[in-house]
């Protein structure tokens, strides 16, 4: 992506006060011409992107989430379209994003797996510093259990995109759990939104996914560099060991205007 973003939201993800796009000040159509204009220069370069009306509603009700990030997710889909496997989503909150991930791959086969305890945070690791208090709470634990959402709204939210039922599958608990459990797991994974917030488990997920996603799969970490501290060791340690030998993983952190993040893509 060129170094152009189209507008920032807040970063928070908890039922709290928060910034929705449609509320800033700028009457749909004109995002919808702004968004179509991104789209094409995107495309100038890359062409994999397609038109999509659902599209541009849903960027408006994201929380959490700017839309300089989300295109991120929307051309990554359309690279992975052709890769073998799923596409999973670990930390679904409300599941706005969710809904975006599943309406880009709609024409499809794969299916979509979404993780979320449903229970808000687990236990910050000694990997979690506090970078940044989102909530004003003072200290990393008193994160703990926050950022809870319902499983419910996950649902209602695909229900309205007219998503399929069996073409996603709900993992609830936190991630080792559902390791342990082993159910309905996906065989193979050619794209994955990872957004765990702490060190444990994003790099859990990491390891996991790394022997399941073949050769093209693109990962998105989400608050690398904010929040806590965790995500980005997580995935510093991850690369360090995997590429020590060769190469396995390319990766780009874009600039902090389209959000906290880092891409990585499996090399063949």
């Amino acid at each position: 992506m060129n170094d152009q973003s189209i507008a920032l939201t807040s970063s928070s993800l908890e039922d709290e006060p928060l910034h929705r796009t449609s509320e800033l000040p700028i009457w749909f159509d004109n995002f919808a011409n702004l968004a179509q204009a991104y789209e094409g220069k995107l495309n100038e370069s890359d062409p994999v992107i397609e038109p999509n009306d659902l599209r541009l509603h849903l960027l408006t009700t994201l929380l959490g989430t700017p839309p300089s990030e989300a295109y991120y997710l929307v051309q990554g889909l359309a690279w992975c379209r052709e890769v073998e496997g799923d596409v999973c989503e670990f930390g679904v909150a409300q599941g706005e994003t969710s809904a975006l991930i599943a309406n880009e791959i709609a024409g499809t086969d794969k299916t979509l797996h979404l993780f979320d305890s449903f229970q808000g945070l687990p236990a910050p690791s000694e990997k979690d510093h506090l970078l940044h208090d989102i909530f004003d709470l003072g200290n990393m634990e008193a994160y703990r259990g926050k950022m809870r959402c319902r499983e419910g709204m996950v649902l209602e939210r695909l229900r309205k995109i007219s998503f399929p039922e069996h073409r996603y599958v709900i993992h609830k608990g936190f991630f080792d759990r559902i390791l342990e459990r082993g159910e309905n797991l996906p065989a193979r994974v050619s794209f994955a939104y990872v957004d765990f917030d702490l060190y444990e488990p994003i790099k859990q997920v990491l390891e996991f996914l790394h022997p399941i996603t073949p050769p093209g799969a693109i990962i998105i970490v989400d608050d690398y560099g904010f929040f806590s501290s965790g995500p980005k060791t997580a995935v510093d340690e991850f690369i360090q060991d995997k590429n020590d030998r060769e190469k396995v993983y390319e990766y780009m952190i874009p600039d902090t205007r389209y959000g906290h993040f880092i891409v990585l893509t499996k090399k063949g």
